[in-house]
């Protein structure tokens, strides 16, 4: 260990103008029968730096949104009308409930449903 520097808090950037005392080395280690004078290098500062948590606050606004959203779905009505039409002609003693004939829809003078006469 030859020599050592001077020692700042401020890494070396006031120049010396910070005040932290310079160190040397004890003259019994300087070494002997030497003409120099020692060379004293500009003080360094050497940091320390502590972090601690500061809380800040952050607001973050919410808006709760409802929604409603219609759903089609078909419902079907109906409406119902009766009109009242002329049918074919019955004579008596023929058609339905009158035996005689060959049955329901089968005699001369009813055509059935969905059938004209002859």
């Amino acid at each position: 260990m030859m020599m050592q520097h001077g020692q700042c808090r401020c890494g070396g950037r006031c120049g010396g103008r910070c005040g932290f005392p310079q160190m040397m080395m004890p003259a019994s280690q300087m070494p002997q029968n030497t003409q120099f004078q020692p060379i004293v290098c500009p003080t360094q500062c050497r940091f320390n730096d502590q972090f601690f948590p500061v809380e800040v606050p952050y607001v973050h606004p919410i808006v709760n949104v409802n929604r409603q959203h219609p759903v089609i779905m078909p419902r079907h009505y109906y409406t119902e009308t009766t009109e009242n039409v002329m049918g074919a002609p019955v004579f008596l003693g023929q058609g339905p409930g009158f035996g005689g004939g060959r049955g329901f829809g089968g005699g001369r003078g009813f055509g059935g449903f969905g059938r004209r006469p002859f």
